[in-house]
């Protein structure tokens, strides 16, 4: 019996394979997994008990409830400056299956998909399952993994449908400017190419850089699926809660998707999410100092590692660390701080090609575990040098 053909195509997520490795041992600092440590604000939680007291148990409208789009749409339109209506918004089960919505809507088979390298493992793996062609796009670290626009229109084939941004950026940081976006945008317009705009990052973003949604460009608004949501921003990343902004007719054929696998998002997760986007923004702005800290602390301390480099992040909570002056590949380095220093890390290859003498650590955890790791990483690193 054969397989799906496309399961094929998919490799084994670089992502938890070290984090599978590290489990059952102890003493670890783990820079792994990109989740925040902190818990749910407790208004959110709250909003999602009294959800349950109320009998908020039973299948919602297939693109959530009204109430809700209607308060994500005042988001958008207000903070993303994206003009929406509610028919445009549908509320999803994560960001990954907006991802999948969007990518099954667009995608016929033998389409291609430009996705960024380095760039997040799903990518590649979505446009395999909906049947198109992922086509890598190379961001380079001597840009500080910043868009080439020739580099981009050398993607362009007559076969690209889409181009999928993600800014702020997992794993590299960056925060794409308007100038980029504004090449971008008009790119996409003289080749009549669709964007899917991953913004999950939206509201973590240093140094008083703006964030800005590639929608709100002039004429970009009905040629972009914009994706968000309430994992990084508030702390929720097991409610599984996000939400899409497409253009109407997109809208409708993605309802279809909804209909015929998760049929809506969790209920409670909804009121929830709910209380957060109409409840008061001082978490995001609590857990965003913590952040700052954390990764002034984390790239002052990689950078004084004779062998390591890193720019602090522009975005997200990620640091992506050049390590080719050690002379050690990024799985092979990767292994060593685990095995020899129980310090989990994630290797640039699991991004992509262009991530290879790259290491990806995650600074979405406590201060202490980010000194202790910086302590280790250098015993390690003056280790492989002799010193």
């Amino acid at each position: 019996m054969e397989l799906n053909v496309n399961l094929k195509k998919i490799k084994p997520s670089g992502i938890r394979k070290l984090f599978d490795l590290a489990q059952g041992q102890k003493n670890l600092v783990s820079f792994g997994i990109g989740e925040p440590d902190f818990v749910t604000p407790a208004h959110i939680r709250e909003a999602a008990k009294k959800a349950l007291d109320k009998g908020y148990t039973r299948y919602t409208p297939n693109l959530g409830f009204p109430e809700f789009r209607k308060a994500l749409t005042i988001k958008l339109n207000q903070k993303n400056k994206i003009s929406v209506t509610p028919e445009e918004v549908v509320v999803t089960s994560g960001g990954t299956e907006a991802l999948f919505f969007s990518f099954y809507t667009l995608i016929n088979p033998g389409d291609e998909v430009i996705i960024p390298d380095p760039g997040f493992v799903t990518y590649e793996s979505q446009v395999y399952f909906a049947g198109g062609t992922p086509i890598h796009f190379p961001l380079r670290g001597e840009n500080n993994f910043h868009p080439n626009l020739e580099e981009l229109k050398n993607c362009i084939t007559p076969k690209t449908k889409a181009i999928l941004l993600n800014s702020p950026s997992n794993p590299t940081g960056a925060s794409f400017n308007i100038k980029e976006l504004l090449a971008i945008a008009q790119l996409a317009q003289e080749k009549d190419l669709f964007v899917i705009s991953d913004e999950l990052y939206e509201d973590i973003v240093y140094d008083g850089r703006e964030h800005i949604s590639i929608a709100s460009l002039p004429g970009m608004k009905e040629k972009t699926i914009s994706i968000f949501g309430f994992s990084k921003s508030y702390a929720m990343t097991g409610w599984r809660l996000a939400y899409l902004a497409a253009p109407l007719d997109l809208a409708k054929e993605i309802a279809k998707l909804l209909q015929n696998t998760a049929v809506c998002a969790n209920s409670m997760a909804q009121r929830a999410g709910l209380a957060a986007i109409q409840g008061s923004q001082d978490c995001i702005k609590e857990m965003f100092t913590a952040y700052n800290e954390r990764r002034n602390v984390l790239a002052k301390g990689l950078n004084e590692i004779q062998g390591l480099s890193c720019y602090a992040a522009e975005g997200t909570f990620y640091a992506f660390v050049n390590i080719k002056e050690t002379g050690m590949s990024a799985e092979e380095l990767s292994m060593y701080l685990l095995e020899e220093y129980k310090v989990v890390t994630v290797p640039g290859t699991a991004f992509g090609k262009q991530g290879e003498g790259y290491i990806r650590l995650s600074f979405a955890t406590s201060l202490e575990d980010i000194k202790e790791g910086i302590k280790r990483i250098k015993r390690g690193i003056e280790k492989i040098s002799g010193r």
